[in-house]
């Protein structure tokens, strides 16, 4: 088997993975998920800076951007609208400082970007079991009380 063939079942595979554990993840873990997916796709964008690959750092960047952009759209700007406009502004800077490290072939703004969202992640994984488990129909339930 040639690598391109190698490097499509692979890219199939991941596809499958991903699909099957958004299947049955709760809001929670999507979140977690989402901010994998940031910092995978930042190391990933590092690795084609480094090698000079410009369009595939371009191609990671911008899915990193893509996915800050979905934590930002889905923010509950009515609810909790302190907490919701600090993350907003959050998620604005971390696509700024993107978008800066991308255009400058910075890997140090990509430092910084990583330590932001692993603040994130880590936060994130610090919420009470009963609010990580619970699905997205019990959280709609809690916010209409």
């Amino acid at each position: 088997m040639n690598a391109v063939m190698k490097q499509k079942y692979l890219n199939q595979y991941k596809q499958t993975s991903v699909e099957t554990g958004m299947e049955n993840a709760t809001p929670h873990k999507l979140i977690s998920m989402l901010y994998d997916g940031v910092l995978d796709n930042i190391a990933l964008a590092r690795g084609a800076m480094e090698r000079k690959d410009f369009m595939q750092k371009g191609e990671n960047i911008n899915k990193a951007v893509s996915i800050i952009g979905s934590l930002k759209a889905n923010l509950d700007m009515e609810k909790g609208k302190e907490v919701s406009d600090n993350f907003e502004a959050l998620y604005s800077y971390l696509n700024r400082k993107l978008l800066e490290a991308s255009s400058k072939n910075d890997s140090k703004v990509l430092d910084e970007i990583v330590e932001l969202v692993k603040e994130l992640r880590e936060s994130w994984s610090l919420m009470p079991d009963n609010f990580k488990k619970a699905t997205k129909s019990q959280i709609d339930s809690i916010k209409k009380s």
